[in-house]
């Protein structure tokens, strides 16, 4: 287990290893072992899990729960954004194709279940700006209007994050 936690403490990053609550002795072997590789990390790892045993643990296991919760909190939210960028580009692709079928214009304001479920989700997110990056994208799949559109569901999704729900 102490070794475990040493092996996790040498991927920290540097933000997080500076709110590391430990020695300075300790912060300065992580790095040490960020610096080696191989045989030679193996072994460095170990002597971290060494100074660790020499330690009080129980703040640095709950320091490294918090930010293995936090980390696998924001995987969810990134992964929930892209399937919903996803769902929406397909959306749109699909619109077009039926365009294409019926030889006609695919319009911006096309009739899209998953962009009024996306406005449901997210009241805060510019509905012009979402059909539009979709509806570019579908038009010449240039990747920059595939990127765009999960800037906008980012940050609409974000920014009602940060704003806690209403009371009834």
């Amino acid at each position: 287990m102490i070794e475990a936690a040493a092996k996790e403490l040498s991927v920290l990053g540097d933000s997080e290893l500076i709110k590391l609550p430990g020695s300075d002795r300790l912060k300065h072997e992580i790095e040490a072992v960020r610096k080696t590789k191989g045989g030679a990390r193996k072994r460095q790892i170990k002597y971290v899990a060494k100074i660790l045993q020499e330690e009080p643990v129980d703040g640095i296991l709950s320091f490294l729960q918090q930010i293995r919760g936090s980390k696998l909190e924001e995987n969810r939210f990134h992964r929930t954004t892209e399937k919903l960028r996803d769902a929406i580009i397909d959306d749109a692709l699909q619109e077009y194709e039926n365009c294409l079928k019926g030889s006609r214009q695919m319009e911006i304001d096309w009739h899209s279940e998953v962009i009024r479920q996306t406005m449901n989700t997210l009241p805060v997110i510019d509905e012009h700006e979402i059909r539009r990056s979709a509806h570019q994208y579908a038009r010449n799949r240039n990747k920059t209007h595939y990127r765009e559109l999960f800037r906008l569901l980012k940050a609409a999704a974000e920014k009602k994050r940060r704003i806690p729900p209403e009371q009834p």
